[in-house]
């Protein structure tokens, strides 16, 4: 039995995709969440054949969803969905381990394509988009970025989005110390100096 877990906050795509899968496969039993807490949740507890991914969450913009449950579960078949067709974005997707990107523009028939594909082991993006040569430095800084662990991202994260370290210790239930561990790891793998310039990288990524 096929199982997906389609992650998209945008009801009419969610069931577009979920037709999909179901037309490729009638035995198809799939799991509909609508943010990246959800979707980790689930990710941590079972296996699925395929994860199918917005790119934008409302508890996670950009990359860094990707980046997440690939360090959750690095053998999960997972393709992102996005509104965004640019092949930057879609090179970054597939430099941070994406094994396919279906835009969300896809015809129900391009979704089947899709999802067939990748089902069966196979990578999928847009026709002609396949080999696309792109000179672009998010695509280094996404590699980089799947170095991290989980631990590293959520401090990232953190960081981010102002908290200093008391504050991401009490939240992340961790001893300062290693906080201080995790940053000196995430400047090291992303090749930066400190919390600005950290931030500042997490925002290109993102973008």
């Amino acid at each position: 039995m096929t199982h997906i877990l389609v992650a998209d906050d945008h009801p009419m795509c969610a069931t577009a995709l979920g037709m999909a899968a179901s037309a490729v496969d009638p035995s198809v039993t799939r799991d509909c969440v609508t943010t990246l807490a959800e979707a980790e949740s689930l990710v941590r507890q079972q296996e699925y054949d395929l994860v199918l991914l917005d790119l934008m969450l409302p508890d996670v913009q950009g990359f860094a969803g990707l980046a997440l449950l690939r360090a959750v579960r690095p053998s999960a078949t997972i393709a992102i969905v996005s509104g965004r067709e640019e092949p930057a974005v879609i090179a970054q997707a597939r430099a941070l381990g994406a094994q396919g990107f279906i835009p969300k523009s896809s015809s129900i028939d391009q979704m089947m394509d899709a999802i067939r594909s990748l089902l069966s082991g196979k990578h999928w993006v847009p026709a002609g988009l396949e080999d696309m040569p792109l000179a672009d430095p998010r695509i280094d800084l996404a590699e980089r970025m799947g170095t991290l662990s989980i631990a590293q991202l959520r401090v990232l994260r953190a960081i981010a989005n102002g908290h200093q370290n008391k504050q991401i210790a009490y939240d992340l239930q961790l001893a300062e110390p290693t906080v201080k561990s995790h940053l000196s790891a995430i400047f090291r793998k992303l090749g930066v100096s400190n919390r600005t310039q950290a931030v500042l990288a997490l925002q290109a990524f993102d973008a």
